[in-house]
């Protein structure tokens, strides 16, 4: 019985010790493991202090925009991020050169911009190896809005270059002359780019031409004072449902503008971006240099999708694609007794 008892008592502490270390190796490898899920599971999965992108629909992204935008990229960001919880927007306003320098920089991967990229800008991509991705999205213009005391409606291409680049004295309906200012929303903006490159083709503005440091404050110094133009993007005053708007509808008048010699004087608006008769239409385009499934990707989607094309119409722009609309029309005929 005793020798029965050691091989017995034997087998037992051999079983204990043989748990024991499996228990231990058990522990070494499980430990690390419950560590990483547990601090998966207390830590946001969209990682809050990351910027890179997660997915087209989740994650955090910088979005440089041109100034002159901003009502529009603040609402298409909302709706996106109303669309989608886990996605969140830092929208930054910029000028548009400061907007590509940082997509080119890297401090950005998308930006929503009023022009395509220089070719000296696309060379300079280039030579990192990149080719930013771009979608059209919207068409807006370059308004003349002045206040509505100024006796001013009407203004051809050469009398606004004579605008722009000399005092400019203009005549009302009594022969009366009234020397006009010009007023820029905001240094380096692209309005500014815009006409000193495509209207006045490098002509340096005249000593009566002045900037302040916002568009906002561009119309606010119309609204309370007569004869002086101010040359602003259409997209602050599109919507005519904004509140900027309605504040600003009795005091400040946009100017009907055509070419020399014509009859022809247009407003900006959708139709005239559609049809092409505005004279200062331009194209808004969104720049990417993120990947496919990004969230870079998503919201550039997004924008130029049926619900980002809907906020551009709805707040005055013209989208790039329009969406289709079927009509049916069943023919009959009509009897009468």
């Amino acid at each position: 019985m005793s020798s029965q008892r050691k091989e017995e008592s034997g087998t037992v502490i051999f079983i204990t010790r043989l748990t024991s270390r499996v228990l231990g190796l058990a522990s070494r490898f499980l430990l690390p493991v419950s560590c990483v899920l547990y601090l998966a599971s207390c830590s946001d999965p969209y990682f809050k202090d990351d910027y890179e992108d997660n997915s087209p629909t989740s994650g955090k992204l910088k979005v440089y925009y041109d100034e002159g935008l901003q009502l529009q990229v603040k609402n298409q960001a909302f709706t996106f991020m109303a669309h989608y919880s886990r996605a969140h927007l830092e929208l930054i306003s910029s000028t548009e050169d400061n907007a590509v320098q940082a997509l080119y920089n890297d401090s950005c991967k998308i930006i929503m911009i009023s022009r395509m990229l220089r070719e000296t800008e696309k060379k300079a991509f280039a030579s990192k190896d990149l080719t930013p991705r771009f979608s059209e999205v919207a068409k807006s213009g370059i308004a003349l809005i002045t206040n509505f005391n100024t006796p001013v409606n009407i203004l051809n291409r050469q009398q606004i270059i004579d605008l722009l680049t000399k005092p400019f004295v203009c005549k009302d309906t009594l022969s009366n002359e009234t020397r006009l200012n010009v007023l820029f929303d905001k240094n380096n903006s692209s309005v500014m780019h815009y006409l000193q490159d495509s209207v006045l083709k490098g002509q340096k503005f005249s000593s009566n031409c002045s900037v302040l440091g916002s568009t906002l404050e561009s119309i606010n110094y119309v609204a309370k004072n007569k004869n002086t133009i101010a040359f602003i993007d259409f997209a602050w005053l599109s919507d005519v449902d904004d509140s900027i708007f309605k504040a600003n509808q009795r005091s400040v008048k946009f100017i009907a503008i055509g070419n020399v010699n014509s009859k022809r004087y247009e407003y900006p608006s959708q139709s005239a971006f559609k049809l092409g008769t505005y004279m200062f239409t331009r194209s808004v385009y969104i720049y990417r240099r993120s990947g496919e499934f990004t969230l870079g990707k998503g919201f550039e989607t997004f924008v130029a999708g049926p619900n980002g094309q809907t906020s551009f119409l709805k707040q005055g722009l013209l989208p790039a694609k329009q969406q289709e609309r079927r009509i049916n029309v069943q023919m009959g005929t009509v009897t009468t007794e």
